[in-house]
């Protein structure tokens, strides 16, 4: 197989805006840069064909903000656009401009055609620099860090990933990263620029690899690291970013045996009546609003009052929710991605990896577009995410039902 990878800074050079968490300070400007935001980009080609991972330092992006970087890319790079996966870190600190539906009021000033450009320019580079590498996996299992956030006893897929390419000097020239966790160990009141848990774990793999590895996250809707928060600072971001990478070097490479892309694409209609939802919208409002209200209210609850009220008072005014889900299936011989374009909880993330019994299956969340929250029938009322996302209960069941019919 051959490989190719490049990674560029993608920091805005003006006035920006953080996306992820909604308060009366982010509606402000931030303020300045901790750690450069990255898109890094890894090129896989085998048997004439391409196969390209590209990994965006900000907390979403829609399809209809990437279409025409998606095009210009595999015009490109000779690419089937089924083969692009364009996926972000999730990261709450990082600029906003790249997804429509942004918590905050102002967008970042051209920030979509700012990182286009600069990922065009990147992948320009790639073909040119591919080179035969050997795939080898290191897989591991990471506790003690993160878990689910509804409760440290309920499951969560604590499966982790590095792949990692070696050429014929055993120089690793390109690799991937992957572990299922919202990168948001800086609190909301940061405003500063930083990609946050996934990047500081990504930054130090990367200088035990030697190359800044393609990172991005799975099923990790409802994981978090808040009940092992010993603070929400950079000194607690470099703490818990060193812990997780440390779990990764503890285990130990093995061969994979990886083979050119194949793919298939599945398309399921989201259409139902959303107004017989609305008394119970109504209800968590008021919830939402008395928290706001209460002076005993943790900083916690407040802030996950403010996210609910905003999300549910769009939601009273959509009275009927159509929308596309496509997931793609990308099978690279022993290893297989699939892709998910939103926040999948944890356990619906293993489900999708237990139907493919034969091989690796790895989850690709937050992938080609942003369509929020996909909850679990049997976690439905246990956080906020119960009520923001746009399928009623159980509806995530039927999709993933008539993704596995398919298989």
């Amino acid at each position: 197989m051959k490989v190719s990878t490049t990674s560029v800074k993608i920091t805005p050079q003006g006035t920006f805006y953080l996306d992820g968490y909604l308060n009366d300070m982010r509606q402000n400007p931030g303020t300045g840069v901790h750690d450069d935001p990255l898109a890094v980009l890894l090129l896989m080609e085998e048997s004439g064909e391409r196969a390209l991972f590209v990994g965006v330092d900000v907390c979403l992006l829609s399809l209809s903000r990437t279409r025409g970087m998606r095009r210009q890319l595999c015009e490109l790079l000779g690419l089937k656009d089924e083969l692009l996966v364009v996926s972000t870190v999730h990261s709450h600190s990082c600029p906003n401009g790249l997804r429509d539906g942004s918590l905050i009021d102002h967008e970042t000033p051209g920030y979509a055609d700012y990182v286009s450009g600069l990922v065009v320019q990147a992948a320009s580079t790639l073909p040119q620099a591919l080179v035969e590498a050997k795939p080898e996996m290191l897989k591991t299992h990471i506790r003690g860090w993160y878990s689910n956030r509804n409760s440290k006893d309920k499951p969560f897929d604590d499966e982790a990933f590095v792949i990692r390419f070696r050429d014929d000097s055993g120089k690793t020239v390109a690799a991937m990263q992957n572990f299922n966790c919202h990168s948001t160990v800086v609190g909301p009141q940061n405003m500063l620029i930083t990609s946050d848990l996934q990047g500081g774990v990504r930054a130090r793999l990367a200088e035990w690899l030697g190359v800044v590895p393609y990172a991005f996250t799975g099923a990790s809707g409802d994981l978090g690291n808040r009940q092992f928060r010993r603070g929400n600072d950079f000194a607690e971001l470099a703490r818990v970013s060193c812990g997780i990478a440390a779990e990764f070097m503890k285990a130990e490479f093995e061969s994979v045996a990886l083979a050119g892309p194949e793919v298939r694409e599945f398309v399921y209609d989201v259409d139902y009546d959303n107004t017989a939802y609305w008394p119970e919208y109504e209800s968590k409002l008021a919830e939402a609003r008395a928290v706001l209200e209460d002076d005993g209210a943790t900083a916690d609850a407040k802030k996950l009052a403010v996210t609910e009220v905003s999300k549910l008072g769009h939601k009273l005014q959509v009275e009927r929710v159509t929308f596309p889900v496509v997931m793609r299936i990308i099978e690279m011989g022993d290893v297989v991605f699939v892709t998910f374009p939103g926040e999948l909880g944890s356990t619906l993330g293993m489900r999708i990896k237990a139907m493919f019994p034969a091989k690796t299956c790895i989850v690709v969340g937050y992938a080609n577009d942003a369509q929020g929250y996909f909850v679990p029938e049997s976690d439905w009322g246990l956080g906020y995410e119960s009520f923001v996302t746009q399928l009623p209960p159980g509806g995530i069941e039927k999709v993933l039902d008539a993704f596995e019919e398919q298989l």
